[in-house]
């Protein structure tokens, strides 16, 4: 698997979804990496980031709710939510960034 860190970097879209242990929905999130993963393919980066693990993440990433989706290409960030979402509104937000 990729670097996180040298994903965001590349010029395909790359959505970090930030986790944590806790969260009431974890098992609805692992299903929605895993569809956007089958349907984007090589033409973006889904990563999933248990924050859990590192509380620098936290403050590195500027995250106040889990999870939260942020969106990158070439080292910038260009959209973020946070809170439950669908599949429909997290792949708008890869296509707007193709």
């Amino acid at each position: 698997m990729k670097s996180y860190k040298k994903a965001i970097e590349e010029n395909v879209p790359t959505m970090l979804v930030f986790e944590h242990a806790g969260m009431h929905d974890a098992v609805a999130v692992h299903y929605l990496v895993k569809e956007l993963k089958e349907k984007f393919g090589d033409k973006a980066h889904i990563i999933p980031v248990d924050a859990s693990y590192n509380g620098q993440y936290k403050v590195d990433y500027k995250l106040k709710e889990y999870p939260t989706y942020i969106v990158y290409k070439q080292g910038e960030e260009l959209m973020r939510e946070s809170g439950d979402k669908t599949i429909a509104s997290l792949s708008d937000m890869i296509v707007r960034s193709l």
